[in-house]
């Protein structure tokens, strides 16, 4: 039995320093963009949050990619 697995969705997820705890730890904020295109490119998707983060309140400190995937019996 082979499993086939189908990308179904993708997000962009943003992750930003907006401060600092009372211990010193730093404390981070995520900002998450679904719904985009599965057929999207890494450097695209790099160059949005990028652009996104140009015009957010705290410094960005990361940005990931989340995809989903469907796997079904071939």
């Amino acid at each position: 039995m082979a499993v086939v697995s189908t990308k179904v969705a993708s997000a962009l997820k943003l992750t930003m320093k907006v401060g600092v705890d009372d211990s010193g730890k730093d404390k981070f904020a995520t900002k998450t963009l679904s719904n985009l295109k599965v057929t999207a490119v890494d450097e695209d998707i790099f160059a949005v949050g990028q652009a996104i983060s140009g015009i957010k309140t705290y410094p960005l400190f990361g940005i990931d990619r989340e995809d989903q995937y469907s796997l079904v019996l071939e």
